[in-house]
């Protein structure tokens, strides 16, 4: 996969890679703030923004299923309730970082992230049952979820402090604070969102699909923020960091590629009505005018050998015929068709009237400006 080829892709490393390499080469970037109420607003537009998306995600798939997009809007589903549930709405209500709030949280990144690479690795094939996959796809969320949350509490007081709560409040140094496991748990979520990175650029390339190359920059930015996790006090505090800005940049742009998504989605479908209204107006005016000039021409031409003045307006009626054929023409062919077909089209139509037949060859890479395109097919 090369990077030049996805320039969303490229931007996402460089972003990344700059805001990182700034922190840890410059000693005195001021990067670490102890702000609750920060922390707070971040949590819950991560959850928000991982809700709305994973509901435009699921819109994508009602329109057409694939296993790929089920398990992503799963995915995007546990990382909106881990945000939610685990981490906002325990500091909200005023808690202090906990032992359930950080092991919660860990777990529940954990699984989103593993999921979130499963669903770029996923096949794209339609599952046998749509509706039956995605309650499937829902009980195991919920399911998931709430095992987390009971081992996760029945462990209770057994469970070590996850990270120090007092940080220095610009680290101008690395700082590996946090506990063994939840430092294994970032390096871990890092890899499967390099592994998404990778597997939806990939798939991108393959299929021409620009959704998924915006996926792919989200997951870069999410590995960023794992690495930066690690290398510096954790997410698990009353602290804000670098991470945190790079795990909402996450969040924000894979809203934008489910908004890009529905917008063309839309976009289809105002085509769709295009094409639909074009070629109803073409049958009218096949079944109607083109007829009734079909049949006034017919009669002109029985009465021309005994009235010269009538072969003008036999000519007359023939332009006029000639034009509505080109009106039906161009209202019944789609706007994807190359123009040398639509000129193949006009040219044996136009043969065949006067009897003719007509041999072509034609370069299917011509392109040709519309004004242009009318004026030759006229």
């Amino acid at each position: 996969m090369s990077l030049r080829h996805h320039p969303i892709l490229l931007a996402a490393v460089a972003a990344s890679a700059t805001a990182t390499l700034v922190v840890a080469a410059l000693p005195s970037m001021r990067f670490a703030y102890r702000e609750p109420a920060l922390h707070v607003a971040i949590e819950t537009a991560a959850a928000l923004i991982a809700s709305v998306a994973a509901y435009l995600v699921h819109g994508r798939y009602r329109r057409d299923p694939a296993l790929q997009e089920l398990i992503l809007v799963a995915a995007l589903v546990v990382l909106a309730a881990s945000n939610l549930l685990f981490a906002a709405l325990p500091a909200a209500l005023g808690a202090a970082p906990s032992r359930f709030s950080t092991w919660a949280a860990v777990c529940g990144g954990l699984l989103g992230s593993a999921m979130f690479a499963a669903a770029s690795l996923a096949p794209s094939r339609r599952p046998q049952r749509p509706r039956r996959a995605e309650r499937l796809a829902l009980c195991v969320v919920a399911s998931s979820l709430a095992l987390v949350a009971c081992v996760v509490a029945a462990a209770g007081p057994r469970l070590p402090v996850g990270v120090e709560t007092l940080p220095p409040s610009g680290s101008s140094r690395i700082d590996l604070r946090g506990h063994g496991v939840v430092l294994a748990v970032q390096l871990a979520a890092m890899g499967f969102y390099a592994v998404a990175a990778i597997a939806f650029g990939r798939r991108s390339l393959r299929s021409g699909d620009d959704f998924f190359a915006w996926l792919a920059a989200g997951a870069v930015l999410a590995a960023f923020a794992r690495l930066n996790y690690f290398l510096y006090p954790s997410l698990y505090s009353e602290w804000v960091y670098t991470g945190d800005v790079l795990r909402l940049a996450f969040y924000l742009v894979l809203l934008v590629a489910a908004a890009r998504e529905v917008r063309r989605y839309w976009e289809g479908l105002a085509r769709a009505a295009i094409v639909e209204e074009r070629r109803r107006l073409a049958r009218d005016l096949h079944d109607g005018a083109a007829q009734e000039l079909a049949f006034i021409l017919r009669r002109l031409r029985r009465l021309t050998g005994s009235n010269e003045e009538l072969v003008p307006v036999a000519a007359a009626a023939q332009r006029a015929l000639d034009e509505s054929r080109f009106a039906i023409g161009e209202l019944s062919r789609t706007s994807d068709e190359p123009f040398v077909v639509t000129l193949a089209d006009a040219v044996t139509e136009t043969a065949a009237r006067q009897g003719a037949r007509v041999s072509l060859r034609l370069d299917r890479d011509v392109e040709v400006e519309p004004a242009v395109a009318d004026a030759l097919l006229r």
